[in-house]
C-alpha cells in the first residue's frame, strides 16, 4: 500500500478576535501538512489555513474597559515528525519550522449591541518558514513573509453571572482575506491564497480569586483556493485553560487546544476526488496540544502570557513542539 503524506503547502494564515486590555484573542498559525512517497513530492489534498492554535488562554473571555488595544503574539513551530490519514508517523527526515509574529490592533467600542459591546479587529501576520530534508529534498518557501489580513467584528458580554460566579463572554465573527504573498512558483507561500471565514464563541468563569477557567470553540469554513478547483473542508478549533494565582499579578496555567476536520477536502466539488486518485481515504487533519504556561498582568492593565505546546494525536499533519508568547497594550486608558 502506498504512504502518503499530503504535499500541498498553502501557506501561513491566522485567525483573529477583539480583545479588550485584559486578555488577547485569538489568532493561530498551523504548518502544513507534507507527504512524501517513493522518495517523490506530489501536490495532494491541501492543507487548512491556520487557525489559532493555543495563541490566547488565559482570561480569554474578559475585555477591558472600550478602548484601543495592541497585541503582539510570537509563535514558534518545530516539526518532531509528519503524519498520515492513520495517525502513523512517517519515514522521512522532512522538517518544516515557522516563526510567526502577529500584530493585532483592536478597538472595543461603547455602541451596545444585543446587549453587550461592539469591537473590531485587524490582524497583520508575518511569517517566516523553512523547510530541510536530506533524504528527499525540501519543498522552496517563498522568501516573501507578508500573510494574510484578517479582520473581525464581536460582540462582547462583561461582568455576567453563571452558577453565581463572575462570566465573561464573547462572539466573533473573522474573515482572511488573501492580500498575502503568493506565487505558485514556491510549494510554501505566506499567504493560504483562499477567503477563511471563522465564528467563534469565547468565555471566561472565574470559579473564585485564584481560580478560573476559560474557552474558546471556534467553526470554520474556507473557499476554494484562488484559481484552482481544491478547497480544504471545514474545522473546528478550541483553546482551554485552567489558570491558579500563586503570587499578586501572577498565574499558572495548564493549556490546551484541540484541530479536528469535518469534512474531506474537496476537488472542483467533488469529496472523494483524493480517495479515487492519491489513494487518500480520509483527508482530514486533527492534532491535539497541550502544556503549561505562565501568565502575568503588567502594571497599567496589560498582560503577558507563555506556553510551550505538545502537540500529540496527530492526522495528515506535522506534529511537534509551539512556543508561544502574546503580550497585550492597552492604548487608552
Amino acid at each position: 500500500m502506498k504512504r502518503y503524506i499530503t504535499a500541498s503547502l498553502s501557506g501561513i494564515l491566522t485567525k483573529i478576535s477583539v480583545i479588550s486590555p485584559l486578555t488577547i484573542r485569538t489568532l493561530t498559525i498551523s504548518v502544513f501538512a507534507v507527504m512524501a512517497f517513493s522518495g517523490h513530492m506530489h501536490a495532494q489534498a491541501p492543507t487548512l489555513p491556520p487557525t489559532n492554535l493555543g495563541l490566547a488562554n488565559v482570561f480569554d473571555g474578559i475585555a477591558g474597559k472600550p478602548g484601543f488595544l495592541y497585541q503582539g503574539y510570537v509563535q514558534a513551530f518545530q516539526t518532531r515528525g509528519i503524519y498520515d490519514q492513520y495517525g502513523n508517523k512517517a519515514a522521512t527526515d522532512l522538517k518544516i519550522n515557522s516563526l510567526v509574529t502577529l500584530h493585532q490592533f483592536i478597538c472595543l467600542s461603547k455602541v451596545k449591541a444585543l446587549g453587550g459591546n461592539l469591537g473590531f479587529t485587524v490582524i497583520v501576520p508575518v511569517a517566516q518558514v523553512s523547510a530541510s530534508s536530506i533524504n528527499t529534498g525540501a519543498p522552496a518557501a517563498n522568501p516573501k513573509v507578508w500573510g494574510d489580513i484578517i479582520t473581525g467584528v464581536a460582540v462582547q458580554w462583561s461582568d455576567r453571572k453563571l452558577f453565581g460566579k463572575a462570566f465573561s463572554h464573547r462572539t466573533e465573527l473573522d474573515v482572511s482575506i488573501p492580500t498575502g504573498a503568493f506565487n505558485d512558483a514556491y510549494a510554501i507561500n505566506p499567504s493560504a491564497h483562499l477567503y477563511s471565514f471563522g465564528m467563534y464563541h469565547a468565555f471566561t468563569l472565574l470559579v473564585n480569586k485564584q481560580l478560573s477557567v476559560s474557552a474558546r470553540n471556534q467553526f470554520n469554513y474556507n473557499t476554494r483556493i484562488i484559481d484552482s478547483k481544491a478547497q480544504p473542508g471545514t474545522f473546528y478549533n478550541g483553546n482551554y485553560s485552567v489558570d491558579y494565582t500563586i503570587l499578586p499579578g501572577l498565574k499558572v496555567e495548564a493549556a490546551a487546544y484541540y484541530l479536528h476536520q469535518f469534512n474531506q477536502d474537496r476537488y472542483d466539488g467533488h469529496s472523494n476526488y483524493y480517495a479515487t486518485q492519491y489513494g487518500i481515504t480520509d483527508t482530514r487533519e486533527r492534532v491535539l496540544g497541550y502544556g503549561p504556561g505562565v501568565a502575568y498582568f503588567l502594571p497599567g492593565g496589560g498582560l503577558m502570557e507563555l506556553k510551550v505546546f505538545s502537540e500529540t494525536a496527530a492526522k495528515n499533519r506535522p506534529a511537534g513542539w509551539r512556543p508561544t508568547l502574546r503580550v497585550a497594550i492597552p492604548l487608552t486608558r
